[in-house]
């Protein structure tokens, strides 16, 4: 998947929060906002979770798993 494809597929980060919380199996009330991961994912620059969403060709839990696991400060020069 390209970065544009991916771009499009996703919209924008509220599509992407809202996408996320859609196919989240977690019980409806214990979530009645944002979980902690979209928050964080709020956080981060959106063209990283892009890149990430066309890497592993549109798997949301792989992107999931990224969010989870990167630094919202990153190092110069890092990805």
């Amino acid at each position: 998947m390209t970065y544009e494809q991916a771009k499009e597929e996703l919209g924008d980060i509220d599509a992407f929060c809202h996408q996320m919380c859609v196919s989240c199996t977690a019980n409806d009330a214990f979530c009645p906002s944002d979980c902690d991961d979209l928050q964080k994912a709020r956080q981060l620059d959106f063209d990283r979770i892009v890149k990430c969403y066309a890497r592993s060709d549109g798997d949301l839990w792989a992107v999931m798993r990224y969010i989870k696991t990167c630094k919202v400060n990153r190092v110069k020069g890092g990805y």
